[in-house]
């Protein structure tokens, strides 16, 4: 594996060594306040990844640089793969399986295209089809080569593949390779070297070459350019992408040594922009040897500049990313997200008012290589030494869930806003009497959920959300049959134990470790038989869950921060008094307390508080249907 990486290292420097300078450069930590956004790590052990992208059905899927495609399912990574080319494929350096792209009608025709250097270490695009017996694995013997570009040097090779909003394939290509492009191949007319591509990929979709040139690409009827060719003038474009709301399109163009540059087109406009390498690297003059005479000179206006660029230092070469439609990351919605693959540093940039502003993410990625976009709009990214991360909100905010006994369903929700669940799992035994429960088990930063048998007093706990059977299994001594479950980390060592309370007697029993039938803690909160309800939260946001108490009868939560018998710390009213409303608890706003929420079943209404002294509900939303049996949950799923 690290001998790879460093020999995908050049590969990437190559990719730096395209400069990129706007006409207002940025400085690599600008002014502006950094960003709320955070990396979650979704799993690791990939091998090179290069690029990611989705069918549109929530899986996610890596080219790995040596030639396979792999799948990522609600993420876990597949053991077989979706297509192996390794056979197909000259990798090492800057070669290898490098993009992936869907047909917008994947669904129904199972059409996908990759990008990758062929054993002559041309690049080649290369039209494949799912497997028609099983839709988690691609047919091999179905390829058909589109295009081969051969190439004199065996870096510079782009790779991206993106399927437009027009539904045209784009395929960004390099300049040939070697430093400074020596052929001037970006400017020349003969060659789809330095190119970005656009091509019908329905027309004539059953006989070679498998394309067609679409009516209005800018050299189809003749010009100083092949057909194929959408815009001209790029060193390596290291990721390429469609704003999947507004259509703009932004290409990261890596530089040769002293800039790097973001190149932009607004949606609607037409092909044939010359983004000015060799002439330029960024909006700096480079050089016009072996260029075309017909070259325009640097600066000159029939060149289109980078809307951004940095210089090198620390920063070597840039990873374009996407325009975030994350739900989410509402503060990021709109903006352009991209990296650096020596400094791993990462940014936004956005149009507000007329000028683009930067900002920096408060976490770096280290060989950042790729970014991706899930089909719900969630943005991801790989770097070479094998993992893959989520862009999640920097401080994690919970969101609802439901239990419904009657099916032995959960019903999860990414947002706390009105609509259907998110996701939904079946576990536990339909009509049983056990309790829901949701918690962090293994410390992995993301909630799961569980069950308390009152009849066994047994507790069975999953650690992923994925259909299956309960990862942990055990008894407890339970001091009744009445006993109510909870769940929090009472010791702060970030992995959520379980508890019960006994109603009869006002007793917490509460567990540190998920093994053996003893309690680590056990003391006197409450009324007996007072008819309330357990909860657990961190309300003071010490890294430690407290436990609280939900009184029906008069709307009240009594809520303690240590575990100790005593009076409580804090006291809310919120609610109808004799209602039938149940209490949970979550961090809503990602301040690190929790707040309280109430679920009424009568109407699927889920009420929401965020500042425990204040009680001013903030949010309101339906979730469920009304007149059920269903149990509020909280976590971040």
């Amino acid at each position: 594996m690290k001998s790879r990486i460093f020999a995908l290292f050049p590969l990437l420097l190559a990719l730096t060594t395209l400069t990129a300078r706007r006409t207002t450069a940025f400085p690599v930590d600008p002014p502006t306040p950094p960003l709320t956004v955070a990396l979650r790590k979704v799993l690791s052990g990939l091998d090179s990844p290069t690029s990611i992208a989705n069918a549109g059905d929530g899986r996610l899927f890596v080219t790995e640089q040596p030639g396979r495609i792999v799948v990522v399912d609600h993420g876990a990574l597949q053991p077989a793969p979706f297509l192996d080319l390794s056979s197909l494929v000259t990798a090492g350096g800057e070669r290898g399986l490098l993009g992936l792209a869907f047909h917008p009608r994947y669904a129904q025709n199972g059409l996908f295209f990759v990008y990758y250097n062929d054993l002559s270490g041309a690049d080649t695009i290369a039209r494949y089809q799912v497997s028609r017996e099983d839709p988690g694995r691609a047919d091999p013997g179905s390829g058909r080569i589109l295009l081969r570009v051969p190439k004199p040097f065996d870096n510079h090779d782009g790779g991206q593949l993106q399927l437009g909003p027009d539904g045209y394939l784009y395929a960004g290509t390099g300049d040939g390779g070697a430093g400074g492009d020596p052929n001037c191949f970006a400017q020349q007319w003969n060659t789809l070297l330095g190119k970005l591509l656009r091509l019908d990929v329905d027309s004539h979709a059953a006989t070679a070459p498998y394309y067609d040139i679409p009516a209005d690409n800018p050299f189809r009827s003749g010009g100083f350019m092949p057909p194929e060719v959408w815009a001209y003038g790029l060193r390596n474009p290291w990721r390429f992408s469609f704003d999947r709301q507004t259509g703009d399109l932004y290409i990261a163009d890596v530089g040769q040594s002293r800039r790097e540059e973001i190149d932009f087109q607004p949606a609607g406009t037409p092909g044939g922009r010359n983004y000015g390498w060799k002439v330029m690297e960024g909006s700096s003059c480079f050089a016009t040897d072996a260029c075309p005479a017909s070259t325009p000179p640097c600066h000159s206006p029939r060149l289109t500049l980078p809307v951004l660029d940095y210089g090198h230092g620390e920063e070597c070469a840039v990873t374009g990313g996407y325009v975030s439609r994350s739900r989410s990351l509402p503060q990021a919605w709109g903006a352009y997200f991209f990296g650096d693959f020596c400094s791993g540093r990462l940014w936004t940039a956005e149009r507000i008012a007329g000028a683009w502003q930067v900002r920096k993410l408060p976490v770096r990625a280290p060989s950042v290589s790729t970014f991706g976009q899930g089909s719900d709009g969630e943005l991801y990214l790989a770097t070479l030494d094998g993992s893959l991360y989520q862009l999640v909100p920097q401080r994690p905010t919970d969101t609802v869930g439901l239990f419904d006994p009657a099916t032995a369903r959960f019903f999860f929700k990414d947002l706390d806003v009105d609509g259907v669940a998110d996701r939904m799992l079946r576990f536990g035994t339909p009509g049983g009497r056990a309790f829901p429960l949701a918690g962090d088990w293994n410390g992995d930063g993301r909630t799961t959920v569980g069950l308390y048998d009152p009849a066994t007093a047994t507790f069975v706990l999953k650690n992923t959300l994925l259909p299956g059977p309960a990862d942990i299994v055990f008894r407890v001594d339970s001091p009744s049959a009445g006993a109510l479950p909870i769940a929090g980390d009472w010791n702060g060592d970030g992995k959520d134990g379980v508890g019960l309370y006994d109603p009869a007697t006002a007793t917490f029993y509460l567990k540190n470790s998920l093994v053996g039938s003893g309690f680590d803690v056990v003391f006197r909160f409450g009324t007996p038989r007072g008819g309330q309800i357990p909860v657990a939260g961190d309300w003071n946001g010490d890294g430690r869950d407290g436990v609280g108490l939900y009184d029906p009868r008069t709307a009240t939560f009594t809520l303690k921060d240590a575990l100790v018998a005593g009076p409580a710390d804090q006291t809310l009213r919120f609610g109808t008094p004799g209602g039938p409303q149940k209490p949970f608890a979550g961090d809503w706003d990602g301040d690190g307390k929790d707040g309280v929420g109430l679920y009424d079943p009568r109407t699927g209404t889920v009420q929401l508080v965020n500042t425990l002294r204040r009680g001013a509900v903030d949010a309101v939303f339906r979730f469920g249907p009304p007149r059920n049996a269903w149990v509020p949950l909280a976590g971040e799923w």
